[in-house]
């Protein structure tokens, strides 16, 4: 556990990539199903259970076929598990370190609104930065590239919630 969590903050700050990651679907499924209650944990302090839940598998369903795509399209389909794990993982991982505890912070009343909202924006930011990390070294492309990927990631997902429940 000690070294899942440590490979996960080394991809955080930029040092390991989804290489680095042992390929196994269980570890996945078991990050996807982990990741997934805390998302739902985190979506209940705005949004109804079951639009919690529809958010939560929108943004990993999305993140899902968004990576299949682009590996397919660049030849790299044997990288999938690997990767998909790494944007799961980093999503617990970020999840679990940085927004559970904001979050109770501010339903606590310690942070205002303004500066959650800060808070969160500069979150987002550094996530972005991390999945074009994921994505650079996933698909041998520049960084640069990597972000316009993320940026098109976000937007995809930000689109389909707010298809589904109008949400944004």
């Amino acid at each position: 556990m000690k070294a899942l969590l440590l490979l996960f903050a080394d991809i955080c700050r930029f040092k390991k990539g989804p290489e680095d990651i042992s390929y196994s679907v269980s570890l996945f499924i078991l990050l996807f199903v982990c990741n997934l209650i805390i998302e739902i944990l985190l979506g209940l302090g705005f949004y109804s259970a079951f639009d919690a839940a529809l958010l939560s598998l929108t943004s990993i369903l999305t993140l899902f076929a968004f990576s299949w795509i682009w590996l397919y399209l660049f030849k790299y389909n044997s990288r999938f598990v690997q990767t998909i794990t790494a944007f799961v993982g980093i999503s617990l991982f970020t999840n679990l370190f940085f927004f559970v505890p904001l979050t109770l912070l501010w339903q606590g009343g310690i942070i205002i609104d303004q500066s959650f909202a800060l808070i969160n924006l500069t979150l987002l930011a550094w996530i972005l930065a991390i999945y074009a990390h994921i994505f650079r070294r996933a698909l041998e492309i520049s960084f640069f590239l990597g972000i316009a990927l993320a940026i098109t990631y976000f937007i995809s997902y930000s689109n389909l919630s707010n298809y589904f429940l109008g949400v944004n």
